[in-house]
């Protein structure tokens, strides 16, 4: 029973974190201590802290869903110049990918199942992992699929971390650079922004079709 429950909380450690932060947040902006603009003026004035705070985000994402990473992908195009924005994005995306294959590497095989079971996606591809790493490694992310429990799946099998992460972040990198250039010009008519939207969904398609004529196909 106590092992149930330390599981418990060591699972959803990262949501009651997130769940008091938001309610402290919450708290003061009604009490009228913080105010929106005042934050806005604040992270545009500091923005030294601002990508600090980032990262951290970015580091709390990769043991959560709860935070959306499209949205720290976006705010940091809104923040920051777009070099700067896309390199504190590709800071974080490693930052989120090292973190949750590390603790992959070190999990035990009867959790690593039990999440599996939460994400039938990933795990139709779990047999193709040891001959196909890096192609699954990277189709799996170009499709958009939970990073966190892809870097479980990849560190608990061991996969070499750097062919891990390159195989991801260049999956990754397309989605990343369209948000980025959104969350800067938060103009959908923007050619930038048009030109990277059909980048990635040409890594979509052809992460899919492949998957599904390579990986997916049924012998006998």
């Amino acid at each position: 029973m106590e092992g149930r429950i330390k599981n418990a909380v060591k699972d959803y450690f990262p949501i009651i974190i997130m769940a008091v932060c938001i309610a402290a947040g919450a708290a003061a902006v009604i009490s009228g201590k913080i105010t929106v603009e005042g934050v806005y003026r604040y992270i545009m004035q500091n923005k030294a802290e601002a990508a600090a705070i980032l990262l951290g985000l970015y580091a709390l994402k990769s043991v959560t869903v709860v935070i959306y990473y499209s949205l720290l992908v976006a705010l940091s195009g809104f923040v920051f110049d777009l070099p700067v924005a896309l390199l504190i994005n590709s800071a974080g995306t490693v930052i989120c990918l090292t973190i949750s294959y590390f603790i992959g590497y070190k999990i035990k095989s009867e959790n690593l199942l039990k999440k599996l079971g939460k994400h039938p996606k990933v795990k139709k591809y779990f047999d193709k992992c040891e001959t196909n790493s890096f192609l699954v490694s990277y189709i799996l992310h170009a499709l958009g699929l939970s990073t966190e429990v892809l870097g479980l799946v990849f560190g608990f099998l061991k996969m070499p971390y750097i062919k891990y992460l390159v195989s991801s972040f260049i999956a990754i990198a397309p989605g990343m650079v369209c948000v980025t250039i959104f969350g800067k010009e938060l103009d959908i008519t923007s050619p930038a922004f048009w030109a990277a939207v059909a980048v990635e969904a040409t890594v979509i398609i052809t992460a899919y079709i492949y998957s599904k004529k390579k990986l997916l196909v049924k012998k006998g």
